[in-house]
């Protein structure tokens, strides 16, 4: 009830400063000098955020959650830059900070900071997300951002893409894990990492309904050291349901996912695995079955009022002056589990040096969608209903299932 009161209130709301905004018909501020041009971003993020519970448990809440301001263009013609900065984020503030030289599109060349080449849900910009939250693999399996030398190309006309690099790290979705009080003062677990992604859409040059079609491969290989720096799971609202283990050895990602898309309708899905050795982390420093960490996800989107998905939704009739803008519906199916290789001959248990690690997964059901106002906002509400394996390890102590509700208003310049 308080959620439906307070959709209700920021639907009549929301119209207003869209109308404000959509007035302003100007493309983003750019300075040009010679050779040299250089293009503000801005872009903003306001969620309310409602969950299925007693307020003592966890309140609703109103969150300023991302405010980014960026810089991007070219020196000549074969050397792009780009500089991003959340101003909401003081402790790690910097996101894409990379220069890219492209004179051969076979074989560019990246370096700085940035997303490393694996997942498609990662590597899709949360701005261009049709839903408000991330997939559970795609914030927590994949890498994220890392500083490194990444060359990639295009083959075959765009038939096939390709990303290959060395990382300093192994992405900075691990960081929760590697910034807990036990590991303070251990050294980095990871020194170096390698990943590669390959994209092929092999009906690009064709018509009908597989033109849209395209696959995604990914993988990452890097050695972690010794320490309590296993991946560690969380549901949607952040509440942690998997506890790190300690670990020691070969970190592995493997991943596949695909994308169709048809006019107004996308289709996707994704399927990644990450393994983590436990060398010598048994009583009389016997190794240890793998932790594993697996997951899926399967979504849809379908933009009612026709306008096509493919590169990103631009409204017909945008809002306030010439209609009402885009509407899309979305849905989403995932689930993010957690166990062990083998049992090690033990019953399972929920402990760091567990050989039969005790699993637990979370499984949710997300229920959304978009208003699309114009060139510059956007409103996007999800409803998910999570569902955790493990009652000792619900955020609820009297179920294991409950429902999230986050309505987020978007500005983008």
């Amino acid at each position: 009830m308080r959620l439906a009161s307070l959709c209700l209130c920021l639907t009549v709301l929301l119209p207003h400063a869209a109308a404000a905004q959509a007035r302003v018909r100007f493309p983003p501020p750019s300075l040009r000098i010679g050779e040299f041009r250089a293009d503000l971003r801005v872009r903003l993020h306001f969620d309310l955020n409602a969950l299925d519970s007693a307020p003592e448990v966890q309140p609703d809440d109103f969150d300023f959650r991302r405010a980014r301001l960026g810089l991007e263009g070219r020196f000549y013609d074969d050397l792009e830059y780009e500089v991003e900065v959340e101003t909401r984020d003081s402790d790690h503030p910097w996101r894409d900070v990379l220069v890219n030289y492209r004179r051969f599109e076979v074989a560019e060349v990246r370096a700085g900071k940035f997303k490393v080449p694996f997942g498609r849900d990662q590597l899709t910009g949360t701005f261009n997300n049709s839903f408000v939250s991330r997939s559970l693999i795609g914030s927590q399996l994949s890498p994220g951002r890392d500083k490194g030398v990444l060359v990639h190309g295009r083959l075959g006309g765009g038939k096939m893409n390709y990303q290959g690099g060395w990382f300093q790290h192994d992405g900075e979705n691990v960081r929760f894990s590697e910034d807990l009080p036990q590991n303070e003062f251990e050294e980095a677990p990871v020194e170096g990492s390698l990943a590669g992604r390959v994209e092929l859409a092999p009906w690009e040059a064709t018509r009908g309904l597989v033109r849209r079609l395209q696959f995604g491969f990914n993988a990452t290989g890097a050695s972690v050291g010794e320490g309590l720096f296993g991946i560690r799971g969380r549901t949607l609202d952040g509440f942690v349901f998997f506890e790190p283990m300690y670990v020691k050895g070969r970190r592995t990602r493997l991943g596949v996912d695909s994308l169709w898309t048809h006019g107004p309708v996308s289709v996707t899905a994704e399927y990644n695995r990450l393994s983590d050795q436990r060398n010598g982390q048994g009583l009389g420093d016997v190794d240890l079955p793998e932790v594993i960490a697996q997951g899926w996800y399967l979504s849809g989107t379908w933009v009612v009022t026709g306008e096509g998905k493919s590169g990103g939704v631009e409204p017909r009739h945008p809002f306030p002056h010439r209609g009402a803008g885009a509407f899309e519906v979305a849905a989403r199916i995932e689930e993010l589990r957690f166990s062990s290789a083998g049992t090690g001959g033990e019953e399972p248990f929920n402990n760091p040096r567990a050989a039969n690690i005790l699993p637990n997964r979370d499984r949710v059901l997300t229920l959304g969608g978009s208003w699309y106002l114009n060139a510059f906002g956007k409103v996007i509400f999800s409803a998910a209903r999570q569902s955790i394996q493990d009652p000792a390890r619900s955020p609820l102590p009297d179920r294991t299932s409950y429902w999230i509700g986050i309505l987020r208003l978007q500005f983008v310049l």
